[in-house]
């Protein structure tokens, strides 16, 4: 008898967890999970750019001293222009032997070395076309791309974030009333973020000494601050 009862009791309380397990499985199913996404369309302040000055010469000597020569007049403009000297980074220093092929061999051509400069802008109407102009005067030197962004989002973020959840609720309340349902709380939120960099490509030719010459435009154009967000809302 004992034996039974205790067979009784087990079922009767593996069928007591069980229902209490699919009251939760249907609780948890009352949700609804939606996106929303919000976008801040603002102006650049900053532009970026990458100068290499590259030279080669008999011996590694004779070719750091070639970039040294154009290095200081490079950062002689910037600091004409008024560009701070902490906008102004090394970013790369390289001393090799140059080579090329010819008849299957690899021939010694020279020594070279190469510098890169990396360089901030927040002048985008008259320093940096300016900068663009007078770098033009240096031979050997390459400019792959201009980059444009703006220093300070914090605001824009908060904003692009703000559209995204009320983007989201929108939604969600849309779904609510359709399934005959009232929309709760938001359970979980999770958000991804993301700013546009502006490039443009950089050709360099030097400066003609005649009317002919026209100055530098670069167009910034504008960059879109963008949130995403995923909620998780009850449904009531």
């Amino acid at each position: 008898m004992k034996k039974t009862r205790l067979v009784i009791f087990v079922v009767l309380a593996t069928l007591f967890l069980a229902s209490c397990q699919g009251v939760s499985l249907v609780e948890k199913s009352r949700t609804v999970t939606v996106q929303g996404a919000g976008k801040v369309t603002v102006a650049p302040d900053l532009a970026s750019l990458n100068v290499t000055v590259s030279e080669l010469a008999d011996t590694t000597f004779e070719a750091q001293q070639l970039v040294n020569t154009k290095i200081s007049r490079l950062l002689e403009m910037a600091d004409n222009l008024g560009i701070a000297k902490d906008a102004l980074k090394t970013t790369g220093l390289e001393f090799y032997p140059d080579y090329r092929w010819k008849d299957n061999e690899q021939i010694l051509v020279g020594q070279r070395v190469q510098q890169r400069l990396y360089i901030k802008v927040k002048d985008l109407d008259a320093t940096l076309p300016a900068l663009i102009d007078q770098l033009a005067t240096l031979s050997g030197i390459t400019i792959g791309q201009v980059s444009f962004t703006k220093e300070e989002t914090a605001e824009e973020y908060a904003a692009s974030r703000t559209l995204a959840m009320e983007k989201a609720i929108e939604k969600a309340t849309d779904y609510a009333k359709a399934a005959g349902m009232k929309l709760g709380k938001p359970l979980t939120v999770s958000d991804y973020s993301s700013a546009d960099v502006r490039s443009a490509p950089v050709a360099l030719m030097a400066k003609a000494a005649d009317e002919s010459y026209v100055g530098s435009q670069l167009p910034s154009g504008t960059l879109d601050i963008t949130t995403t967000v995923s909620v998780v809302f009850e449904l009531l």
